[in-house]
């Protein structure tokens, strides 16, 4: 698609195709496929074409920079959690460092995705990686709003079930759990600087919603948008003392 920003600051600068590609140092080819047919330059061609017609390159290509950024900081991109290789998570697991962390309702599937995730969190924690584990309040609204969603589902049941499951791990020093009320847009998995995000579609099970495979770092912005959003709803949470609360009613502390 013609690139109507970069003519009309040509027209404004008084310059041809052929001059812009003399001041550039490319050939005048180059420029008419920035023109005609819409082409992004190099970072450097870029910057020598906003100083050649004394304008900002956001003004003749948009926020460019940051697209590049963005799509270096997506690792990948599957249609579904279930299409997740077969392994995938407990690499994950396996290779942590420094932080695991996870916000979900449930996430039921991740127990039946690795040999033994509670051994693996006591194990982590034991080499001092930082565990948080942030899981949806069973008594709360939004649990219950999620599962008129899914159909009456029995989520509530399904986050008693990952809580009894990870009971051996409740206490151990550097494992944190805690329960939320808070509406969930996509359950986030966090392994050091690699960020997979299952998206959620209304009315769907979270494993049929496409999941993206992100990587954090210094020129990274979905991933820290995400890491703010956990920082929100876990700093609002209630920490999980004990799982049930009493014997014999069932709720969560």
């Amino acid at each position: 698609m013609r690139n109507q920003r970069l003519v009309a600051a040509m027209n404004q600068a008084g310059l041809s195709q052929v001059r812009l590609a003399a001041a550039v140092g490319v050939d005048p080819k180059t420029v008419e496929r920035w023109v005609a047919q819409g082409r992004t330059p190099h970072p450097r061609h870029r910057v020598a074409v906003s100083d050649a017609l004394g304008c900002d390159v956001a003004a003749l290509w948009g926020d460019v920079d940051r697209a590049e950024a963005a799509a270096q900081e997506i690792v990948g991109v599957y249609p579904a959690r279930r299409a997740v290789p077969s392994g995938t998570w407990q690499a994950f697991l396996a290779g942590v460092e420094q932080r695991f962390e996870l916000h979900a309702f449930a996430a039921t599937f991740l127990p039946d995705q690795t040999l033994d995730l509670t051994t693996e969190i006591v194990t982590m924690a034991a080499r001092g990686v930082q565990v948080r584990l942030l899981l949806g309040d069973p008594e709360g609204d939004a649990v219950a709003v999620r599962t008129q969603e899914e159909g009456g589902t029995g989520l509530a049941g399904r986050i008693a079930l990952v809580l009894a499951y990870l009971a051996p791990a409740l206490g151990t020093p550097g494992v944190e759990v805690r329960l939320h009320d808070r509406a969930l847009y996509a359950t986030t998995f966090r392994f050091d600087d690699d960020l997979l995000v299952n998206t959620h579609i209304w009315g769907s099970p979270a494993g049929a919603n496409p999941l993206l495979h992100l990587k954090d770092g210094p020129e990274a912005s979905m991933a820290p948008a995400y890491q703010a959003g956990f920082e929100r709803v876990w700093n609002g949470a209630k920490p999980l003392e004990a799982w049930p609360r009493t014997e014999d009613s069932g709720k969560v502390a």
